[in-house]
């Protein structure tokens, strides 16, 4: 994820860029409103949090009807990680394409089209009477959500003050962190009572009126940016790269812990489908809510005292996550593995805000979508794509919980060099940065 700076500013003053410029290298501090600002609609933020809360129930509901995909389809656990495999490579895709068509054409109808995919596509999951047709319209999802994830973050972080950037956008992944946990519980409770196919009915539905809602936001038609450096000047820059590769690691651990969350605590930690089903949702709402929220909130603060501390922050709470990790992997006690594993949501759910501070500084406005669907390509391609189904492969020869050990290793490594891109920040932002 990531947020970008307004695109309306006065002509830039000519200054001496760095063998590998920031983006605020080349706005320095400005802070002007966004130029669909004035226009009349509904405000960005309260309507793609909401989208972004069924963005991620459509997509994890599927995690937590393994099990019964799995008894009608006759398939193993590696075919059941092919499901988010197939889904986020070509979530990537749809990423990567996407962003150039929004800085063209405006975020507005490239939202509305993915949200339209997705959810039809979520439909057709209900109607499906194969696992080929399954995994084909789980690809068709991904289409959807990849159209409308770059410019979303764009068009939220072009609309909100330079400084509340961190807090808008944990409240944004507020949506990600209650959708998800919602379509988590979803799909273990109502599958067993009602089927799998009448969740996917529940879960793609709603999406449709949200389409339409999506088509009154306050938002500009085309977005008029100035001349900037060669798009693969900042995605060559060195520390965009380290970031890059962090988020490729954390999202590989989270998208893991959420394919296999509720083999985990289900079968393998003995918990009721009821109370581990309550469980996933208690932890995703409050621990998760409470992390992107709180780690917006502090990213921003530490970032205006010290250059590189939206950085900072996400190497701290990834490191400090790891042990927690490895307790609640390990430690078969059910409350203080419930305990465990609340706190270690609540600490990973503190990366997303102020990571996606961390890629706007290192973007111009120029290339707001563009940059960001390169980062959300590179992260779920290699990322989440592969998470389902190499800890489906691992847990052939262990336990789930032994193999999800995998992840917590991908958090401490993702932490240290996020404090490694925080060193090279205080070093590379401009100090008015943060005036």
């Amino acid at each position: 994820m990531s947020c970008y700076p307004a695109p309306r500013f006065p002509p830039m003053t000519q200054i001496s860029l760095p063998e590998f410029p920031t983006a605020s290298s080349v706005d320095g501090a400005l802070e002007p409103p966004m130029p669909g600002s004035s226009r009349k609609g509904l405000p960005p933020l309260p309507v793609l949090t909401a989208v972004n809360f069924f963005n991620y129930m459509d997509r994890q509901v599927v995690y937590s009807m393994t099990p019964f995909l799995a008894a009608d389809f006759g398939i193993s656990k590696f075919h059941l990680g092919l499901l988010s495999l197939v889904n986020l490579v070509v979530f990537a895709l749809s990423s990567l394409i996407s962003g150039p068509i929004a800085d063209r054409v405006g975020p507005r109808r490239v939202i509305f089209a993915g949200i339209v995919i997705w959810s039809v596509a979520t439909i057709g999951s209900a109607l499906s009477g194969s696992f080929s047709m399954l995994l084909i319209f789980r690809a068709m999802v991904g289409i959807g959500e990849g159209a409308y994830g770059p410019s979303a973050n764009a068009l939220l972080c072009a609309n909100a003050p330079p400084k509340q950037r961190g807090r808008a956008m944990g409240i944004y992944n507020a949506g990600m962190a209650i959708g998800g946990s919602t379509g988590l519980f979803l799909g273990a409770v109502l599958a067993p009572i009602i089927g799998w196919r009448n969740v996917f009915w529940i879960a793609g539905i709603p999406s449709i009126l949200l389409a339409v809602i999506s088509i009154f936001i306050a938002a500009p038609a085309h977005i008029e940016r100035p001349h900037a450096l060669p798009a693969r000047t900042y995605l060559l820059n060195p520390t965009y790269i380290v970031c890059l590769i962090g988020g490729i690691l954390v999202t590989f651990g989270a998208s893991g812990l959420l394919f296999w969350a509720r083999w985990l605590i289900i079968d393998e930690r003995g918990f009721s489908v009821v109370g581990g089903s309550t469980l996933m949702l208690s932890i995703g709402v409050f621990c998760g809510i409470g992390g992107v929220v709180i780690g917006g909130i502090l990213g921003d603060r530490l970032g205006h005292r010290r250059r590189g501390g939206h950085a900072l922050l996400v190497g701290m709470s990834l490191l400090s996550a790891v042990p927690l990790g490895i307790g609640c992997l390990l430690i078969v006690h059910k409350p203080t593995f419930a305990l465990m594993t609340a706190m270690t949501v609540f600490l990973l759910s503190m990366y997303n805000g102020p990571a996606a501070v961390v890629v706007d500084q290192l973007a111009p406005p120029r290339y707001a979508a563009t940059l960001q669907a390169v980062f959300m390509f590179g992260i779920h391609v290699l990322g989440d794509a592969p998470a389902a189904s190499v800890v489906g492969y691992i847990s052939g020869f262990t336990t789930v919980g032994h193999s999800l050990l995998i992840t917590v290793a991908a958090f401490g490594l993702s932490g240290l060099l996020f404090l490694y891109a925080a060193h090279r920040q205080r070093r590379e932002l401009p100090a008015n940065l943060h005036a």
